[in-house]
């Protein structure tokens, strides 16, 4: 019931907009030859499909939890955190300190089932030590995080609250 709802939502966005936009555009010009109507026809439909995206866009389903309202409660103390590392591996990049490369570099972790792939991205992204650089769909999803200090740093508080578990 639900799909179909989302189709007839969908049909009738498209079908709106491409009506909308071609007489629009036979409005604008002034003789309208078969060519120019099949020209208006196929890029009102093209403005029509990007309507319906746009519109699907605008309202993505979220899935929230109690993990996800944890993540948000430790996010302030997370960002300080991970503010003052970022400060100091930059002040040691500035002087020259610590002379090889840096201990940064991709790890994957893996979301509880049921958690919001999306919205655990964004938490762990919102963070000055982490960025999701990719995510595998599945139902326990896996996220490729790079993350300030490596794989042999201690999870961060967002982590912990989200339920992640890094991959060995």
């Amino acid at each position: 019931m639900r799909s179909t709802n989302h189709a007839l939502a969908s049909v009738a966005t498209v079908a709106t907009w491409t009506a909308l936009l071609l007489v629009l555009y036979v409005v604008l010009i002034s003789a309208v030859t078969p060519l120019e109507w099949a020209v208006g026809g196929v890029l009102a439909l093209l403005g029509g499909c990007a309507a319906d995206a746009v519109r699907r866009a605008e309202r993505p389903a979220v899935r929230a939890d109690r993990r996800t309202a944890a993540a948000l409660a430790a996010l302030p103390a997370a960002m300080l955190r991970e503010t003052a590392e970022l400060a100091r591996a930059v002040a040691r990049a500035l002087l020259r300190r610590g002379g090889g490369p840096a201990a940064d570099r991709p790890v994957t972790v893996r979301l509880p089932a049921g958690g919001d792939p999306a919205v655990a991205a964004v938490l762990l992204s919102a963070t000055p030590g982490a960025c999701v650089v990719d995510i595998a769909p599945g139902r326990a999803p896996e996220m490729t995080v790079h993350l300030l200090g490596g794989p042999a740093r201690a999870a961060s508080p967002v982590e912990r609250a989200l339920g992640v578990r890094r991959r060995a």
